[in-house]
């Protein structure tokens, strides 16, 4: 399913329902600057079993058209948003990768209401490297140290969104407080890194975490940025123990 509105651009929908019996969460997948709904391809068969999965292609990504304008992380949630009342989804697991983390924090300030719980993984922006060769040098150290699969699932968003939209909505991503934003959420939240990650490193997440109200951090051993697609199991695994923690 794909909606377009003006003033948020065009959301491509993916919707799996769940394997599992009796209650169960949603979880939303948001997925990172230049990438798309398939970053979270083997995540999603993970969390399946337990809940049912909604994952987009956002403005510009994947499957989706460029927006006549650059969009802001506001935007975006506000998209976000009005994807879910459209779906009736009722509060969700917001799981946000590298960017998508910024989407997930600011869709839970929008509309609380509709997230029940935030998983945040490798997020950015860490408040001293918020700069575009900052990010850019840690950014290639790490599409060399993923692996293969991953790097060509990498490579393939990047050459389809294109650089100058990638660099557009980079800015954007630049420009989000992060730091700042994570004060306002009331929701638990989970921090998630790979060990290995040269963009969400040890000493910013485990920060991050800790300025939430119920913040916690999980390490995937071994792992990079990109550990939604890379180790979709261990990944998983925290999240769904999170995700049905009471």
């Amino acid at each position: 399913m794909s909606i377009a509105t003006a003033e948020t651009g065009q959301y491509r929908t993916f919707r799996v329902r769940s394997r599992a019996i009796g209650d169960a969460p949603t979880f939303l997948l948001l997925h990172g600057v230049g990438l798309s709904h398939r970053s979270f391809t083997p995540l999603a068969r993970v969390l399946r079993d337990y809940g049912d999965v909604v994952a987009f292609d956002l403005p510009g990504f994947g499957s989706t058209a460029r927006p006549a304008r650059p969009l802001s992380v506001e935007n975006y949630a506000a998209g976000i948003a009005a994807q879910l009342d459209r779906l009736g989804t009722g509060p969700v697991v917001a799981v946000g990768h590298s960017m998508g983390a910024q989407f997930a924090i600011e869709l839970a300030l929008q509309r609380p209401d509709l997230v029940d719980r935030l998983v945040l993984v490798a997020p950015v922006v860490e408040p001293a490297r918020r700069s575009l060769t900052a990010q850019g040098a840690a950014l290639a150290l790490n599409a060399v140290l993923e692996r293969p699969a991953t790097q060509l699932m990498a490579v393939m968003g990047y050459v389809t969104c294109g650089f100058r939209w990638f660099l557009t909505e980079a800015n954007a991503m630049l420009d989000y407080p992060t730091h700042l934003r994570i004060a306002g959420v009331r929701h638990p939240v989970l921090v998630v890194r790979g060990e290995w990650d040269p963009i969400a490193r040890g000493p910013w997440s485990l920060w991050l975490s800790q300025q939430a109200e119920r913040g916690r951090l999980a390490t995937i051993p071994m792992r990079h940025h990109n550990v939604v697609h890379s180790d979709a199991d261990a990944t998983g695994a925290v999240i769904v123990a999170f995700a049905t923690l009471h």
